[in-house]
């Protein structure tokens, strides 16, 4: 197995899948940081603060990627809110302003205008009337042709 079938494999896996393979594959890591610290001759005391920190680490290690996935899946969500309300309205694009009063009231133009870099190949900022800003979703020309 290839590192890119890996790391694709890694980026379609839930959290979930993520935390329950590497919670599984623990006793080995330490067995393996045991091993190496056994080589370095550490004493005991060195050991177990040693494990204590890969255990941290580990911790750590698994809530940066539980807000990273929550920040993630926010957007998703609101990216499939705009689209749907454009597309069930035949709409190509509202304001800001539209989407909190339509949507979700909870969202700011930060936020809002973040969604555009995450999915750039289905949302885009635009300026409506009034040089107002907002986002647009992308039409592909075969459904345009289509339509």
């Amino acid at each position: 197995m290839d590192a890119k079938t890996i790391l694709k494999s890694l980026k379609e896996a839930s959290p979930f899948d993520i935390f329950l393979i590497s919670f599984i594959a623990l006793p080995f890591v330490f067995e393996a940081w045991l091993r190496i610290l056994e080589k370095l001759e550490f004493g005991l005391c060195a050991k177990y603060w040693s494990l204590g920190i890969v255990l941290v680490a580990y911790i750590i290690g698994i809530v940066i990627m539980l807000v990273g996935t929550d920040k993630h899946k926010k957007r998703e969500i609101a990216k499939d809110q705009i689209i749907n309300y454009l597309t069930r309205n035949s709409y190509e694009m509202m304001k800001l302003e539209t989407i909190r009063e339509n949507i979700n009231r909870g969202y700011t133009d930060k936020f809002l205008n973040s969604l555009p870099l995450h999915f750039p190949n289905e949302i885009r900022r635009a300026r409506l009337k009034g040089d107002k800003p907002g986002l647009a979703r992308i039409i592909e020309e075969n459904n345009e042709s289509q339509a």
